[in-house]
């Protein structure tokens, strides 16, 4: 071991620099007290040594007692005495006892050149993260630009979330998959084959066979979920690593698995024809689906990953799995700024309307609400637009056929005297539009070339924005946590302060989940001017350094190209990873430069959800394929389920926890700790969780000659005082759905809805042409194993 004054030095480093000798004698280690049971960061320069001539990366060991992370370092091309590239590294080790010794160690053999280290640092552990009061609602800067009374925005937001008559099929609303603690839990016809491939279908040859292959081993539709189908990659022993496949056997095989994904049904395949006015379903043409069919007859679809929860969305960058609900909102669809073409209308003083380009920043909730709607998949029959949406809805009372509660904490003051719906003489949706926004975005006089009114074409905004606002309430921040972050340590059980140890240090939970939020990218991190955080960052990775976007990562529940998630990149827009944007010369990052020759790891990597409410909001992972909080626990205490089939874009963390290789306690505890993130206003759906009435279908009953009746439940309106306390995903598996049943025949709200004599803008009515239906007749089924999907949404 050599001791370097000069020669090696960083820049404006006036330290000394530690050369550790190739031979695994060069070591250096310094005694240091510590805590057992936390985890400390270490971090350091490190270079590697070249001057022999030997290319080989040096591989240099960190220890704190018997905990090690090895780090690999390669040779820079332009690697000099003068310039060998120093970068910063570190490596979270757990203590083990109260005195240890840090060690730093060369292990690459049979040469005298080895890494080198400076600017050593110890950092004692973090402390726990603050509540969630204490972290600002993030909302656009420019939000009066727009809005002209916030609560109106937000009333106008919560009817369009929660109304049945914005689906095609008169029954599909948001809150249709959003209606357990903001999330989704139905168990019948809610299976999706697996390996999309991306949410825009396989972008590769492999991903295109995967997916083939998972209709192929697919159980079919209308199936119910059980316990005994989770988890669906199901090892003998989950708390201890699985055999590797070519790696000797350790006694614990994976005993089952599958490809499928617990998603969220959606709408039968139709192509949208027209609708006619005040009645609320649309008129389509069905298009037999070569997957999601039966008996001859189309059944619902169902999406390909699974439903993330609304509540607390807006304190994340970017939303869906894949991030692909832009922080920018454009004013038309998610795709914010990465679409140049998207467009609304403003009004000038004469009625005149010009074409204008919004980017209103931190709106990623606008950005996500204008996907789903006229997702074919999701809500709409394939081909409708916002504008056509808007003359269908517009004409209609707000949630008509739906009860809402007189105490409802936002629409209890709107509600109709019969006890459904909003009054439409005062509450009509062009009225709570012209409330909510500023004129100038809907009162324009003229018609669009395509013969729309000011306040139709620009409804995306509107819906996009509203509801934005309504979300930007679903703020959980009164967990048992929270009053203890803000001194009352009697809030957390015994059981559940060992779950926060663990979840702290040795479960390196907190890496990831981190903040009040306990999630990834989230707006205080990255965007706040005094965070040194961007949305993307350089890390080690389980293959070396490589670029990725913050707060997604690659955790190995399933191999990558079965879905590789921020991965993919738009048919017309191009990537959706910043990284991705970065290297192709675009600059979402300011703070990042991405140089094009650099590794980026970015396939297969979805968006680190928030743990609030984590015990209400199964199933679990991307795919719903475990069901309890208990088999997320022991997935990440075994090290994932694909580290090797993943390892080019597999997050470092994940690794086997050792220290828990079947330690019941230890996952009971953790466990206990994430239920204790759950803020009791959700899970007794109290103000500002209380909500309308909603009729959801769950799967399909009788199959007749040319439709599959639905399976109804009625979730009922409550108000702010709350109603039932909402069932676990593992107790619904156990016990059933939670809710009433009724049958498609017997559901008592009829098909139209009830339509108001205030038409936008109120000075003129104008025509309303109606295509003549064609004859709907189903197309015969396809002579090919299946064809694959255009869109898969999530």
């Amino acid at each position: 071991m050599d001791l370097h004054v000069g020669e090696y030095r960083p820049a404006g480093y006036q330290g000394n620099v530690i050369d550790l000798n190739g031979t695994r004698s060069g070591s250096i280690y310094q005694p240091v007290l510590v805590q057992n049971g936390f985890l400390y960061t270490v971090k350091f320069l490190a270079a590697g040594k070249w001057a022999a001539g030997d290319v080989r990366p040096r591989l240099l060991t960190v220890r704190l007692g018997k905990q090690k992370s090895v780090i690999s370092i390669s040779k820079p091309a332009d690697w000099s005495p003068a310039n060998p590239g120093w970068r910063w590294y570190t490596a979270d080790l757990l203590a083990e006892g109260t005195q240890s010794a840090l060690r730093f160690s060369s292990e690459t053999s049979r040469t005298p050149d080895g890494p080198m280290i400076a600017a050593v640092s110890l950092y004692a552990p973090l402390g726990p993260p603050g509540p969630l009061s204490g972290v600002r609602v993030p909302l656009p800067p420019d939000l009066e630009k727009y809005i002209a009374s916030r609560e109106r925005a937000i009333a106008l937001g919560k009817a369009l979330f929660w109304d049945m008559q914005v689906g095609s099929d008169g029954r599909t609303a948001c809150a249709t998959c959003h209606w357990h603690a903001g999330s989704d839990m139905r168990l019948k016809n809610s299976v999706h084959p697996g390996a999309p491939g991306s949410n825009f279908g396989p972008q590769n040859p492999q991903s295109a066979s995967l997916f083939v292959a998972a209709v192929g081993k697919y159980r079919g539709v209308n199936s119910v979920l059980k316990p005994d189908d989770f988890p669906f990659h199901k090892v003998l022993q989950p708390l201890a690593p699985a055999d590797r496949l070519g790696q000797r056997s350790k006694g614990n095989p994976v005993i089952r698995d599958t490809r499928e994904v617990a998603g969220s049904q959606g709408v039968l395949s139709e192509d949208f024809i027209a609708f006619l006015r005040g009645r609320v379903t649309d008129i389509g043409k069905p298009n037999l689906h070569p997957v999601f069919s039966s008996h001859g007859v189309n059944v619902r679809q169902v999406t390909a990953r699974n439903t993330p929860t609304t509540i607390n969305a807006v304190f994340l960058d970017r939303l869906f799995w894949d991030g692909r609900a832009n922080r920018y909102f454009n004013g038309v669809n998610p795709f914010g700024d990465l679409d140049p073409d998207a467009r609304v209308y403003s009004a000038a003083a004469d009625g005149s309307m010009n074409r204008v380009a919004v980017r209103i920043d931190n709106a990623a909730l606008a950005s996500q609400a204008t996907g789903p709607v006229i997702s074919p998949v999701e809500m709409s029959w394939d081909g409708r637009r916002f504008s056509e949406l808007a003359r269908k809805l517009l004409p209609l009372r707000p949630l008509a056929l739906q009860r809402v509660s007189s105490d409802d904490s936002v629409l209890g003051c709107f509600c109709d005297a019969s006890g459904y719906g909003l009054c439409g003489k005062k509450t009509s949706y062009s009225q709570l539009i012209r409330e909510a926004f500023r004129p100038e975005w809907w009162s324009g006089k003229r018609l669009t070339p395509e013969g729309f009114t000011h306040m139709e074409a620009n409804f995306s905004l509107y819906w996009g924005l509203a509801i934005m606002m309504y979300e930007s309430t679903l703020v959980s921040d009164r967990a048992p946590y929270d009053r203890w972050a803000m001194g009352d340590k009697s809030a957390l059980s015994p059981l559940a302060k060992e779950g926060l140890k663990i979840f702290m240090n040795e479960g390196r939970c907190i890496n990831c989940h981190s903040g009040p939020e306990f999630a990834g990218a989230t707006v205080s991190r990255l965007r706040q001017e005094q965070s040194g955080e961007a949305g993307v960052e350089r890390m080690l990775m389980s293959t070396g350094p490589a670029f990725y976007d913050s707060g997604f990562y690659n955790i190995g529940v399933r191999p990558t190209l079965e879905d590789i998630g921020i991965g993919a990149s738009h048919p017309l827009f191009g990537p959706l990873s910043y990284t991705r944007q970065e290297q192709n010369g675009r600059n979402p990052e300011p703070k990042v430069d991405v140089p094009r020759d650099h590794r980026v790891s970015v396939n297969g990597a979805f968006k680190t959800p928030s743990l609030r409410n984590v015990a209400l909001t199964g199933p679990y992972m991307h795919n719903g394929g475990m069901k309890s909080l208990r088999e997320v626990v022991e997935f990440y205490v075994r090290g994932g389920d694909f580290p090797d089939v993943n390892r080019q874009d597999l997050h470092p963390d994940i690794r086997p926890i050792e220290g828990m290789y079947g330690n019941e306690f230890k996952v009971d505890a953790l466990v206990e700790f994430l239920e204790h993130l759950t803020d009791e206003r959700v899970e007794c759906q109290k103000a500002p969780f209380d909500h309308p009435e909603l009729v959801i279908p769950n799967g399909h009953g009788e199959f007749c000659r040319d439709a599959a009746l639905d399976q109804l439940l009625v979730i009922p309106a409550n108000g702010r005082s709350g109603g039932a306390r909402l069932w676990t995903f593992e107790q619904t598996l156990e016990r059933g759905m939670q809710w009433r049943a009724v049958s498609d025949r017997g559901h008592d709200a009829g098909y139209d809805g009830e339509p108001v004599n205030d038409i936008p803008p109120a000075e003129m009515i104008p025509d309303y042409p109606v295509k003549k239906p064609a004859e709907v007749t189903p197309k015969p089924p396809q002579d090919a194993a299946v064809s694959l999907p255009v869109y898969w949404q999530d």
